[in-house]
């Protein structure tokens, strides 16, 4: 709506006249609301923001789930609105003013205020300017211009620092913050975060003088987080003597003072709260081009309250005559001495809209089928909404689905819902009839030899044509959507054919493809296992078919039933055989597996040195019989053998392995043979001073380098060397060590070798 339409057909209430009404601000930022069913405390009304109105997620409609919501139109500020904020900059004004006319002492209006901006910009967290508006009169008695956005009882400005939770908070209601349930999931809570009581601007005012109102905000600090004013509708209000209403006993029309001719009386209502003791008559003066007793009825030359009648009523029959004259209209003035003094009319304007007879049409859709699915809808015209409708298998919808199989008559009844007035109609269903699909198929084919290629077809006809066909073997799979399909079976076997047309009719019809000779059938030699080079004959031999036989031997291009393989590894080997029909061939596969054991050994003795055993641990798999050669003449059969080496030298030695089937794996791998070496630790001394066991010592045979190091149980090192023939006195620095377990430490470097060795224990200190 329009700002014009938006104060007088919502803002507006009794007792108040508007005029010359202008708005500055964004179109998006104005608009009329609807909140019933939402924590407002308001209905309906108009609201203005510094942002929008519009329900797209940045309006203040619910529920609340965005921190900060709101949008910047990029609209300038307002100079009034500053003023109020020590000239502040301010953005996104929203500025709604008109002229008005009071008639009488007082002009009132209810409003919310709501914010965003509320809780993280509001005390106690912040205390700065923030969003801001008001409303401002001006006028005859008032001083200059007035901020009537006041809290009851002198409570000051309504404004985000003076209305919160810790400021005036029982005018203050918290909405979440966008983001806690169940504020940002239930939408009768608005978007924005916090919002006032709904309170009441007032103001003193002079009867029947001009003022001039201003309702504006605005953003202040920056162009987000928006701010709204929620009016009441029909609040902008100045109590009058009498208060003029009306009622229509059923809304016809979305319009709210049309009266459908015949079924729609209006009952008007006069009230009055003062004067409650005396006698009061109040005229009633008709005009308007609708003509009294002819078109309507009921209307009084004047209404009287009686002494303490607070109300009067009567009612306005409107009369079906059954002309079509167009619209008309009822124009009601009632003469009303406002507490100005002067004489003011106030109008009621009832209009009178004709009925038009019932009348139904049903609609009737082509059939392309027998029992296909078709919906019977009706347009009815004339009457009153809402219909009754009841068709002949007594549905009661306004449309009823059918699936005729057969041509038939349908027929329904309609009676509105103001001059019950009943309306027919009937529509013939007429649905085709087809003739039953035929067949004509390729005849039963009989063959000698399998695997020989046919066109086999189908020729259809009545339906409806457009036919689909199918072809699938015996198994049931589909092989082709084509009237025909080229077939080469093996075997004897069967075709089925299905045709089908535009309404699901189907037909279907079998082809019977015989092959007379037996099926080829193949045996081959069984898998054989051998060793690497080894040869073995393979063979096939065939049965069934027709005639005499042919091979062929893909890896070699033999032409017999059987051949010599020689094969390195584990080979399959395949044969293809035909027969005199040569329409087709058959393979065969004859697997020869090639088996050796896998020859494999490590030693196991530390150390390897002359003169003492040295294990051999066996890791071949598949071996059956072992032999081993030992590079010094030596022989074993053992699976697990030890041997002794005589003199030092590297060795090379050989396993030979045999499995079950008689096939041979070697290795061979070199040894080292060390020369023999002796290491003795005594693991005790007595460092007594008696002259028998006072040292530490070792003893060594083919050893050449040394380090020997002592450590007590704290790890420090209290004795070391590199002498060959040390001796430890069991002192540590000058001082005899005490009485325990010494953990020492020796790497060494034998005779015949350049690595060092390590060998670690412990020695006892006595007594």
């Amino acid at each position: 709506m329009s700002p014009l339409a938006l104060v007088q057909n919502v803002l507006l209430g009794p007792g108040v006249t508007v005029s010359n009404i202008l708005y500055n601000g964004s179109p998006a930022a104005l608009g009329s609301f609807q909140a019933t069913n939402t924590v407002l405390g308001i209905d309906e009304g108009i609201v203005l923001t510094t942002g929008t109105v519009i329900d797209n997620g940045d309006g203040p409609q619910g529920p609340n789930n965005q921190a900060g919501a709101g949008m910047d139109n990029n609209i300038g500020g307002s100079a009034l609105l500053s003023n109020l904020i020590n000239g502040t900059q301010t953005f996104n004004a929203g500025i709604l003013e008109f002229d008005f006319i009071p008639y009488s002492d007082t002009v009132r209006f209810k409003y919310v205020f709501g914010s965003d901006e509320y809780p993280e910009f509001a005390p106690p967290n912040s205390s700065g300017f923030n969003d801001v508006f008001g409303f401002f009169i001006s006028g005859p008695g008032i001083n200059g211009i007035q901020n009537i956005a006041q809290l009851p009882n002198g409570g000051g400005v309504v404004s985000i620092n003076n209305v919160n939770a810790i400021t005036n908070a029982q005018y203050y209601n918290y909405n979440g913050d966008g983001g806690t349930p169940p504020y940002d999931s239930n939408p009768m809570y608005i978007q924005y975060d916090g919002f006032t009581d709904v309170l009441e601007a007032v103001s003193q005012v002079e009867c029947g003088q001009t003022y001039h109102l201003v309702i504006a905000i605005a953003d202040v600090g920056d162009g987000q987080w928006d701010s709204g004013i929620f009016l009441e509708a029909n609040s902008l209000s100045s109590l009058t003597p009498v208060d003029i209403s009306y009622e229509l006993s059923n809304q016809v029309y979305s319009e709210p003072n049309w009266m459908a001719e015949g079924c729609v009386s209006a009952t008007v209502t006069l009230e009055r709260e003062t004067n409650l003791n005396n006698s009061l008559t109040i005229p009633v003066n008709v005009s308007g081009s609708a003509t009294d007793v002819l078109d309507y009825s009921g209307i009084p030359s004047s209404v009287t309250f009686n002494p303490g009648d607070s109300q009067v009523t009567f009612t306005i029959d409107i009369v079906l005559d059954g002309i079509t004259e167009g619209q008309e209209n009822i124009i009601l003035d009632f003469p009303l001495s406002d507490p100005c003094g002067n004489i003011t009319p106030v109008s009621i304007e009832l209009f009178i809209q004709d009925i038009e007879e019932v009348s139904v049409e049903i609609n009737n859709p082509e059939v392309g089928c027998p029992g296909e699915n078709i919906v019977l809808t009706t347009e009815v015209s004339g009457g009153i909404p809402p219909y009754t409708f009841l068709w002949n298998d007594n549905s009661t919808q306004n449309s009823i689905s059918i699936s005729p199989t057969a041509t038939g008559e349908y027929y329904v009844e309609v009676v509105d819902d103001c001059l019950n007035q009943f309306a027919y109609d009937t529509v013939i269903v007429t649905v085709p009839e087809y003739e039953p699909i035929t067949l004509i198929t390729s005849p039963d084919i009989v063959e000698i030899c399998p695997n020989v290629g046919q066109y086999i077809g189908v020729i259809a006809s009545g339906g409806t044509g457009n036919y689909e066909y199918t072809w699938e073997e015996a198994s049931n799979q589909l092989i082709s959507t084509m009237d025909s399909v080229f077939i080469s079976p093996l075997t004897s076997t069967f075709f089925i054919v299905n045709v089908s047309d535009e309404c699901g009719t189907f037909a279907t019809d079998t082809v019977h493809y015989t092959v007379n000779s037996p099926p080829l059938e193949l045996t081959v030699s069984p898998t054989v296992y051998l060793c690497p080079g080894d040869s073995t004959l393979v063979s096939v031999s065939a049965s069934g078919g027709f005639g005499s036989y042919y091979y062929y031997w893909p890896h070699s291009g033999d032409t017999t039933n059987q051949v010599w393989v020689t094969p390195f590894s584990t080979s399959n080997y395949q044969v293809q055989v035909s027969d005199d029909c040569q329409t087709f061939n058959i393979s065969g596969s004859i697997q020869v597996v090639v088996v050796k054991p896998d020859a494999n050994f490590t030693i196991i003795s530390d150390p390897v040195v002359e003169n003492l055993p040295i294990s051999f641990q066996n890791l071949t798999t598949n071996g059956y019989v072992y032999e081993w050669y030992f590079g010094d003449g030596g022989y074993s059969e053992d699976v697990h053998p030890s041997h002794t080496y005589d003199e030092p030298g590297i060795y090379e030695v050989t396993l030979v392995a045999t499995d079950s089937k008689g096939c041979i794996d070697s290795i061979t791998l070199p040894i080292q043979v060390f020369k023999e070496f002796y290491i003795y630790i005594p693991n005790a001394f007595i460092p007594d001073g008696d002259r028998f066991n006072e040292v530490f010592s070792g003893s060594f045979i083919g050893v050449k380098e040394i380090k020997i190091e002592i450590y007590n149980r704290w790890g420090q090192e209290v004795f070391s060397s590199t002498d060959i023939n040390f001796e430890w006195d069991g002192t540590y620095k000058g001082r005899r060590v005490q009485n325990g377990t010494y953990v020492w430490k020796l790497t060494y470097i034998t005779e015949d070798r350049v690595d060092r060795e390590l060998y670690t224990g412990h020695v006892t200190v006595l007594d």
